[in-house]
């Protein structure tokens, strides 16, 4: 359960996502607008703001600029409607961890909120270490399947905590463009699923069918063998992080580009989106069945 401070001037929405949020074990407070909101923070810090873009006052946007300025250790996630994407961008190069369309509120919220709790909470579990991991460099090599993606993704949170590099937003940033990258590096990469294929749809939707659907695809003689390789080396000027598979598929999808219109509603095109948004340098090699991802220090 997390205390998450709700904005929105829209009662269906506001009563949408509160009730959404309240359904898996949430306290929630709301506000109308961005001023309401740097208010009740002021008055009572929560876990994290959830926040639509278009709204009288102080929109979204803005929202995100007050609080990376005052607030950067409280994560934010933005809802986004159709006509607000290029606000939606923006959010996300400012500082925003993470992105729910408006017409995927009951599938995406939750894991979305879920996700960056988990993250959020891996980076202050590391924080009594700051500065006393001394250039992080490790490997993991990943079975096929997408319960790992959470618990190793904190790892590499809690190692950027523990080293001193960034501040607590960056590290959960690059902990979601991590998590993306993997993603896409089972599902689309070793798993070799089509990118209109609605199992990934379900699985994040926490669908317990899909589920096992994707499990025992993994788990079959074609796929079995084939592992993700999550490497990270972290250093004084930057922390470089390459996540790579072995099968056929392509782990990155450029069409819609990211920042489309058309890209904000797809899964794989979410996940480019906050790789390339969170990540100062990101390079794939030819056959795209690589990505490296590059954040310097301040």
């Amino acid at each position: 359960m997390a205390s998450i401070l709700l904005c929105e001037d829209s009662p269906t929405h506001t009563v949408l996502m509160q009730t959404l949020l309240e359904d898996d074990a949430h306290q929630v407070r709301c506000a109308q607008d961005g001023r309401e909101a740097m208010a009740s923070i002021a008055e009572h810090m929560p876990e994290l703001v959830v926040t639509d873009l278009r709204m009288p006052n102080m929109n979204g946007l803005e929202l995100v600029q007050a609080l990376m300025s005052e607030q950067s250790q409280l994560p934010t996630v933005v809802v986004t409607a159709r006509g607000s994407e290029d606000l939606a961008v923006d959010a996300l190069a400012l500082g925003a961890v993470n992105f729910v369309p408006k017409n995927s509120l009951n599938m995406l919220l939750n894991p979305v909120v879920r996700q960056t709790i988990a993250y959020s909470g891996s980076d202050r579990f590391s924080q009594a270490l700051s500065g006393q991991l001394r250039s992080p460099e490790f490997y993991f090599k990943l079975r096929n399947d997408i319960e790992s993606i959470n618990p190793a993704t904190q790892l590499v949170i809690q190692a950027l905590a523990a080293a001193g590099k960034l501040n607590s937003t960056q590290r959960i940033r690059i902990g979601m463009a991590v998590a993306s990258a993997l993603f896409n590096a089972i599902c689309y990469g070793n798993l070799e699923l089509s990118d209109e294929d609605s199992i990934v749809a379900k699985v994040i939707a926490g669908d317990r069918d899909s589920h096992c659907e994707l499990a025992n695809r993994a788990t079959s003689d074609r796929y079995r063998k084939r592992c993700v390789h999550l490497k990270v080396s972290g250093g004084d000027k930057d922390t470089r992080i390459s996540v790579s598979h072995d099968g056929n598929g392509r782990l990155a999808r450029f069409n819609p580009a990211p920042g489309t219109p058309e890209s904000f509603e797809l899964e794989q095109c979410r996940g480019m989106m906050l790789i390339t948004s969170f990540m100062d340098e990101v390079m794939f090699n030819s056959g795209f069945s690589e990505v490296v991802m590059v954040k310097h220090h301040p």
